[in-house]
């Protein structure tokens, strides 16, 4: 793998740019209450929070009367729940292994997020001079699972390993049929090697939609839907919000259907002979199954997320205030189905310190200082894991400070717009370009400029200035050695800051993406009950895949879960389908 970043930037098209950070923060909303609610039975029936209180039952746990009356009943072999890429990529995969698929959709179109999809092996790789198997993958598939505890289900990613090439292939050639373009992102370079990302991220974008890191996965989804409609010639029931699984013999035989709910407020039953698939995302919209599943994300961002039905868009894309209601998760844990054995659920949450940043997923690898002037990371990492050290801090804030001469600490910066806020450079930037660029931001009150350092703190609000100053001479003190005493921080990286004029910036919390998993999910994508048996008929993908992350979803392999949750899984079950 000889390619550097800038070879990936030449004749590569409009690679995504990710430089959004301060709109990713601007999206994150207030919420409507304070406190996770439960709800369940009292004598006559009515639901009282005080009744399961006692009981220690949460609202979702309860289950709705069985729905009987119904306008119109449709069957298929396989009905997919969820018009997502996840959901409309297995639709495509089983429909042409030559199933009678059908798609039921609460939204009122295919709809994704993101755009970075993680494949090893695949043929445009190696058109592209790169030569990366699963093989030469080992070293960062471990990192990744030593990061996780090792408590992932191993049997999955073996997986996705070993026909995500394949897959990608496949997509990629589904796409490309279609009009779309894709391309690589650059590989993420880390100075100690560890957390270093090979060039193995497929993004797909068009002329009018140029950002494959956030604009390729509507695209794609979009794209699966045509195909999948006008190619294949099959049926997608949109403003179909499924409310109820149907399992056979009294909730102990095999799940037969699911019950929508429809525009006009009536029912539609959908049976399936074959299997029900569901895709229906996350539940970050779901109050108490967050204060439940993913307590640390919930008390972290209570006050960002916006909680309940009222707010549900299903045709949102990048949304930072919860993305999903967690509804395929409440219908099988309804009709028997168990929770994920990784607990707590992992969220995608990242942000870190602000600053010139290398690359789209790194933290701000200059001196990071929180509110009492301390440092309190070794500052090389990325961004993800930035985030949950960010969090942690007095009020979860975090102050990155530099000077005038770390613009020319490299002699360009192919950062993807990363370098200095929410742009998006045709070109690797000169240190001039950037400077420029830190300049409009302090125009923008983004940044922070000021020709002393004190001068500087003083515009930094909240910071304590003694100990800032006193962590920046030993900062400077440290680079001047060629050691950090304090967090080892690699000597390559480790510039002084004493060039006026300085610059700051000032970051409070981090950005929640969404909340990863929900139900037992073995490694054929059944989902399962509490001794691990699976339900017949019933599968996922997708986001909701249970125990395919565990800790936080830190991006070490970025677009993993588009790449295995998304792409990889839901076309082999496609195929396994039709092979039953």
């Amino acid at each position: 793998m000889s390619m550097n970043r800038r070879d990936f930037l030449k004749g590569a098209g409009v690679i995504g740019a990710a430089g959004a950070l301060g709109t990713m923060m601007a999206g994150c909303a207030p919420t409507q209450s304070n406190s996770p609610e439960k709800a369940g039975d009292t004598t006559d029936g009515a639901l009282t929070a005080e009744s399961v209180i006692d009981k220690g039952t949460w609202s979702f746990e309860v289950a709705p009367e069985p729905i009987t009356d119904f306008a119109e009943t449709i069957s298929a072999e396989v009905v997919v729940v969820g018009s997502g890429m996840a959901g409309m990529c297995c639709a495509v995969s089983a429909a042409e292994e030559g199933l009678d698929v059908i798609v039921v959709s609460a939204g009122t179109t295919a709809i994704s997020r993101g755009g970075s999809n993680q494949a090893i092996g695949t043929k445009y790789q190696k058109e592209m001079g790169i030569d990366y198997s699963p093989k030469d993958a080992l070293e960062h598939v471990k990192i990744e699972q030593l990061a996780g505890y090792y408590c992932m289900d191993k049997m999955k990613w073996s997986r996705w390993l070993k026909h995500s090439g394949e897959s990608m292939d496949w997509m990629i050639e589904k796409m490309t049929s279609k009009g779309l373009k894709v391309n690589l992102e650059p590989p993420y370079t880390d100075p100690d090697g560890t957390l270093a990302a090979p060039p193995s991220v497929h993004n797909f974008w068009n002329d009018e939609n140029p950002l494959g890191v956030f604009q390729g996965a509507p695209l794609c989804a979009k794209t699966y839907a045509d195909i999948f409609e006008n190619d294949l010639g099959k049926k997608i029931y949109f403003k179909n919000r499924a409310v109820q699984l149907v399992r056979d013999d009294d909730n102990t035989g095999r799940v037969s259907a699911v019950i929508c709910r429809r525009e006009d407020g009536s029912y539609a039953k959908y049976e399936a002979s074959k299997a029900v698939v569901l895709a229906t995302g996350d539940f970050s919209k779901d109050r108490d199954m967050m204060a439940k599943y993913a307590p640390y994300a919930y008390e972290m961002f209570k006050d960002k997320l916006e909680f309940g039905d009222e707010n549900v868009d299903f045709d949102a894309g990048m949304n930072y205030s919860g993305l999903m209601p967690g509804d395929g998760q409440k219908m099988g844990l309804w009709i028997g189905a168990a929770w994920q054995k990784v607990y707590p659920n992992p969220c995608a949450i990242n942000g870190g310190v602000a600053g010139p940043a290398h690359a789209v997923i790194d933290n701000f690898w200059g001196i990071n200082l929180n509110k009492n002037g301390k440092r309190f990371q070794n500052e090389n990492t990325n961004f993800a894991f930035g985030a949950m050290s960010l969090l942690n801090q007095p009020e979860s804030t975090g102050y990155g400070i530099w000077d005038s001469a770390y613009a020319t600490t490299q002699e360009e910066w192919e950062t993807l717009g990363c370098s200095y806020g929410n742009v998006t450079p045709q070109k690797p930037l000169t240190p001039e370009e950037l400077v420029a660029g830190w300049d409009a931001n302090v125009e923008e009150g983004t940044y922070f400029k000021a020709d002393t350092l004190e001068e500087l703190i003083d515009q930094l609000d909240g910071l304590d200035k003694e100990n800032a100053l006193a962590s920046i001479e030993r900062y400077n003190a440290y680079a001047e050695q060629g050691y950090d005493e304090e967090y080892q921080v690699n000597p390559d990286i480790l510039f002084p800051i004493s060039t006026p004029p300085f610059y700051g910036a000032k970051t409070v919390g981090s950005t929640f993406l969404c909340v990863m998993g929900g139900l037992r999910t073995n490694e054929n994508l059944q989902i399962c009950e509490e001794d691990d048996t699976p339900i017949e008929g019933l599968y996922c993908v997708g986001t909701m895949i249970g125990d395919f992350f565990a800790g936080t979803y830190n991006f070490g392999l970025p677009g993993q879960n588009l790449g295995a949750c998304c792409c990889t899984l839901p076309y082999l079950l496609g195929k396994d389908l039709a092979a039953l």
